[in-house]
C-alpha cells in the first residue's frame, strides 16, 4: 500500500477535515486516518502502489458531475433552486433524485423534514449550517460549488499542494462557511480560499445527513432552521448546536468513517478508546458585526 501524510489536511481545521473525508467519498479504495501529533493531519492510504495524488485526481469530478448534482440550480425539468427552497422545489428534487449517486447533494444540506410554517402558502425547507446564506451573486451553495470548482486550475500541481499545505489561494467566497477566509473588518482585501479544499469539503458532506423530527414550526426562521438536526451536531454545555468530529488512528474507508460517526460519542471517553479516537474538536461560529451576515466556522479542542 502507499501511504500519504497531508500536512495541508489538519483535523481541528473543519473544512480541512471535511476535504479529507471527502477524498474517501470520491475514491472508494482509499483509507483515512490522522497523525498522533499535537496537531493531527491527514493520512492517506491507498492499496498497491497507487499515489493517493493520482486517486485524487483521477476520480475528480468533472463539470459534468457537478452540473448534474440534484441541488444543482437548473437541474433536467425541475423548478430551479433558490437559497431560501420551498416545499414543492425540494420535494421535486427529491423524487427526481431518488438513485442519483449524488443524491446526498440535497440530503445534506436541505430537509423538508422541518418547515417554517409560518406562510403556509410558501412553506421554506429548513437549510444545513453547511450551506449558509451568502451575499449577492454568491447565491446558492451549488451556485459556490460550481464557482470554486472552476477555479482549481492545473488539477494535479493543484491537489498535490493542497495535500502537502503549499496551495495558494484564491479569491471566492467558496463554500461559505471556512472561516479562514475571513479578513480583519479593517481590511478592505478579499476573502481568499482554496478551491481544492472547498470541493472536496463538499463531498465530504456526502456522510452528514440533516434531518428533523417531521413536525411544521411557525415562527422566525432562523429559528425554525436550527431546529433540524444534522449528523455530528449536538447541544454543547451552553445549548447552543455545534458540531463535533473527531481524528482517528486506523485508516478506515467511507464506511468505516460512516460507522465510526454512527459509534463515537464527543462526550463518552469509552467510545473514544473504542473508535480509537485521539483528538477531537468542536464548532466555534463567527460572531459577525452589525448587518454583516458574513458566516465562518472555527473550531475548538475537545
Amino acid at each position: 500500500m502507499t501511504e500519504l501524510e497531508c500536512p495541508g489536511l489538519p483535523a481541528s481545521w473543519l473544512n480541512a477535515w471535511l476535504a479529507a473525508v471527502g477524498t474517501t467519498v470520491l475514491v472508494p479504495n482509499l483509507r483515512l486516518s490522522w497523525t498522533e501529533s499535537p496537531s493531527p493531519h491527514a493520512v492517506l492510504v491507498c492499496d498497491g502502489d497507487i499515489n493517493p495524488v493520482d486517486a485524487v485526481v483521477e476520480s475528480w469530478p468533472d463539470s459534468d458531475r457537478i452540473g448534474d448534482m440534484p441541488i444543482a440550480e437548473d437541474w433536467r425539468s425541475c423548478e430551479p433552486t433558490v437559497p431560501n427552497i420551498p416545499l414543492p422545489i425540494f420535494r421535486e428534487r427529491a423524487s427526481k433524485g431518488r438513485g442519483h449517486k449524488d443524491a446526498w447533494s440535497l440530503s445534506s444540506t436541505y430537509t423538508d423534514m422541518h418547515v417554517d410554517a409560518s406562510k403556509p402558502e410558501s412553506m421554506i425547507v429548513a437549510r444545513s449550517k453547511l450551506a449558509p446564506a451568502a451575499p449577492g451573486s454568491n447565491r446558492t451553495i451549488h451556485f459556490r460549488l460550481a464557482r470554486v470548482h472552476g477555479l482549481v486550475g492545473d488539477l494535479r500541481d493543484r491537489v498535490a499542494a493542497t495535500l502537502a499545505g503549499e496551495a495558494r489561494r484564491v479569491n471566492a467566497n467558496g463554500l461559505g462557511f471556512d472561516v479562514t477566509r475571513i479578513t480583519a473588518l479593517g481590511d478592505a482585501s478579499d476573502k481568499r480560499v482554496d478551491p481544492v479544499i472547498e470541493v472536496l469539503a463538499f463531498f465530504g458532506l456526502a456522510l452528514f445527513p440533516i434531518r428533523g423530527s417531521g413536525s411544521q414550526r411557525s415562527g422566525a426562521r432562523e429559528g425554525v432552521l436550527s431546529f433540524a438536526r444534522q449528523r455530528g451536531w449536538n447541544a454543547a454545555d451552553d445549548d447552543v448546536p455545534r458540531m463535533t468530529w473527531p481524528a482517528w488512528s486506523s485508516p478506515v474507508a467511507k464506511s468505516g468513517i460512516d460507522a465510526l460517526l454512527d459509534a463515537w460519542n464527543p462526550y463518552r471517553l469509552d467510545t473514544w478508546r473504542r473508535m480509537g479516537v485521539h483528538a477531537a474538536w468542536k464548532s466555534v461560529e463567527f460572531i459577525w458585526q452589525g448587518k454583516d451576515q458574513t458566516r465562518g466556522i472555527g473550531s475548538e479542542a475537545l
